[in-house]
């Protein structure tokens, strides 16, 4: 006797799907359809189908033929998510928008639509889409965290806080909302309270940067550790290159490694994409474009404020593309003075500011961000520009050669022969890579009572932000506190409370008294330059050696004493001091590191005349010639231009200027 098979309906077809028999509910679908094809749901259910499966064009003309039988919100959410899966986002909008007509209560609606206007910048009208999800259905934690991570990033971390911690009342154990919360109490400076979190959500990268900010070295050895086996086997949990380069035993191969894995999960679409390039009109000249987010009084900008005003506007067409935090301070107007061409993309989405860039026709788009705090890699992955530049801002290569064709660097922080270290084709300034402003100031210094120091002592100073320095590094440290006598710590007070008990306790630990650690406030930069002087010798750190502190610390006229290692973080102070003249101020490991600090402490004639040297070499040698610098870098853009106009078996492995 022939079994009966059961009917053929809407709930058998809901049931396989509902099982995660998805090609099983695909074909009961289109079994009915031969005999309904007119039905509505079925159809419907079918794209769902097609959908789960990964197949979103079929579903996409399947949800189509649905509405065209009956207009249904849920119809409409579908066939948004089938647009999205397409990467069609206008079609999308109007889909979710048309759900939101017929079932203003769609959170599902709300909180995707919200994330496309979020992408384009369009903030007021996202931040309410995702309050209207989370009010419609105050469960639906992915808005919650949606619209945190949207404050986050708009700069209102505070408000966030507390949105993620209800959700996590729902959710405990999700991870999401466990990194959302660390990153928004770190943005607050709470860094005991983000390393928390972070510990929980087994998010060792960000783990790490906290507890470096903390000076809490308890567990970060087996932090670190943990970190370099994830970089050595990367999962789909991306780790920012930013916050490795601290890391004591991190690889140039390893860095280079984890930014193309960042790149590649963060911006896979905008990686495939075709270049919107447009190559520049013939017989210009060359047109360079300056990509960042730090023109004001920033770092960034107190190295090259004195290079965008000594630009020759005869040999280059300078443009600033800008996306910048509002701020009115003496650079900004210093930058407006300069009548450089300014076109402000912070209310852009990234298509619409690489679009805006491509528009301009440049020859070379000189990105200065890389990876550091509020980069906008979206922009760059679009390929704005025929040639693209990674310079100054990131110590490091992006990793993937879309994001960057070049790399400026110089024969001391990347020499030639660290070409594969780089996914960039290096290009070599002749002296250093780091530019430097002749016109920061330079008053006269306090007395030290006034700076909290001791009158006679040894000062050995280092204003390097705290996560730099490493457990290893102090060791060192300390045990030159401990063979000079007398002599103290001078350090830039840290943004954590915590971190000051923290190094106290760790010197003690030591064998150094707590009050030989002296914290310095942090002040405006004419201020701070001016208090350096103070200082006897700069202590370096490593591997993630000094930048602009190095640079400030060398104009004031104090010794800085470094050593070299295999990444670009731990030769940037090396670079400085060899186009300074100062080599001997360059260690070769740890032990001719510190033996030369003792010897230097301990001989005073000997700083004396190092002093006065360095007093001499400030207007003399090329790390402080700005005029200099910005012929030499003008030199570089001409060959690096000459270079990607050659046929690629000419062009050399690393770029010279002439």
């Amino acid at each position: 006797m022939r079994q009966r098979q059961p009917s053929l309906n809407l709930q058998t077809i809901v049931d396989a799907l509902n099982s995660g028999a998805l090609a099983r509910g695909e074909t009961l679908a289109r079994q009915l359809l031969r005999t309904q094809p007119r039905n509505a749901d079925v159809l419907h259910l079918c794209g769902a189908a097609c959908l789960m499966q990964d197949k979103a064009a079929q579903a996409r003309e399947l949800f189509k033929r649905a509405l065209m039988l009956r207009k249904d919100g849920t119809f409409y959410l579908n066939l948004a998510l089938a647009e999205r899966a397409l990467n069609d986002e206008r079609a999308a909008e109007v889909a979710f928008r048309q759900c939101l007509r017929l079932q203003p209560g769609n959170a599902k609606a709300a909180n995707n639509l919200a994330n496309i206007l979020n992408g384009r910048r369009e903030y007021a009208e996202a931040e309410q889409l995702y309050r209207q999800a989370v009010a419609s259905e105050p469960g639906y934690v992915l808005a919650y965290k949606n619209l945190a991570n949207h404050l986050r990033e708009r700069g209102y971390s505070e408000a966030a806080i507390p949105l993620v911690t209800q959700a996590l009342k729902i959710s405990p154990d999700n991870t999401d909302l466990q990194l959302e919360l660390a990153r928004a109490l770190e943005k607050r400076k709470r860094h005991a309270e983000a390393a928390h979190w972070f510990s929980k959500a087994g998010h060792w990268g960000d783990l790490q940067f906290a507890l470096r900010n903390l000076a809490d070295w308890s567990r970060l050895e087996e932090v670190d550790a943990a970190l370099l086996q994830q970089l050595r086997n990367p999962t789909q949990e991306r780790t920012t290159p930013w916050s490795l380069i601290n890391l004591p035993a991190l690889t140039p191969e390893l860095h280079r490694d984890a930014a193309r894995h960042y790149a590649e999960s963060s911006w896979a679409a905008e990686l495939a994409g075709a270049p919107l390039a447009m190559e520049p009109v013939a017989g210009e000249r060359l047109r360079i474009g300056y990509l960042s987010s730090d023109f004001y009084a920033h770092a960034t900008l107190h190295l090259m404020m004195g290079v965008l005003e000594a630009h020759d506007r005869a040999k280059v067409d300078i443009q600033l593309f800008d996306y910048s935090p509002e701020r009115d301070d003496h650079f900004t107007r210093r930058l407006a003075a300069t009548g450089l061409p300014r076109h402000d993309l912070r209310e852009l989405s990234d298509e619409a500011a690489a679009r805006l860039i491509a528009d301009q026709r440049l020859h070379i788009l000189v990105d200065l961000k890389g990876y550091t705090t509020g980069a906008r890699q979206g922009i760059t992955a679009l390929r704005p520009a025929p040639v693209i530049v990674n310079w100054l801002g990131y110590p490091g290569s992006l990793g993937h050669p879309r994001l960057a064709d070049y790399l400026i660097g110089d024969a001391n922080v990347t020499p030639p022969a660290h070409a594969e270290h780089f996914s960039e084709t290096l290009a070599l300034m002749p002296h250093s890579y780091q530019p430097n402003d002749r016109d920061r100031p330079l008053g006269a210094p306090p007395g030290r009572a006034e700076a909290g120091l001791p009158k006679n002592a040894v000062v050995f100073c280092s204003f390097n932000q705290l996560l730099k320095l490493n457990p290893g590094e102090f060791d060192l440290w300390c045990r030159l506190l401990r063979e000079v006598p007398g002599s103290v710590l001078w350090l830039l007070e840290p943004e954590a409370e915590e971190a000051c008990a923290n190094l106290r306790r760790e010197a003690l630990a030591r064998g150094v008294e707590a009050e030989r650690l002296v914290f310095a406030p942090r002040m405006k930069q004419a201020e701070h330059l001016a208090r350096l002087a103070l200082a006897d010798i700069a202590l370096d750190s490593f591997p993630c050696t000094s930048h602009t502190t190095a640079s400030d610390a060398l104009w004031a006229g104090v010794p800085l004493m470094t050593r070299l290692g295999e990444t670009f973080t731990s030769r940037v102070a090396g670079s400085l001091l060899k186009a300074h003249g100062f080599d001997e101020l360059v260690a070769t490991d740890a032990q001719d590191y510190f033996n030369r600090l003792k010897a230097l402490a301990l001989d005073e004639s000997k700083r004396d005349d190092l002093r006065q040297r360095l007093g001499a070499a400030r207007m003399e040698s090329p790390l402080f010639d700005t005029a200099r610098f910005t012929v030499d870098l003008e030199a570089l853009f001409a060959a690096i231009w000459q270079h990607h106009s050659a046929a690629p078996e000419a062009r050399a492995a690393v770029v010279v200027a002439e």
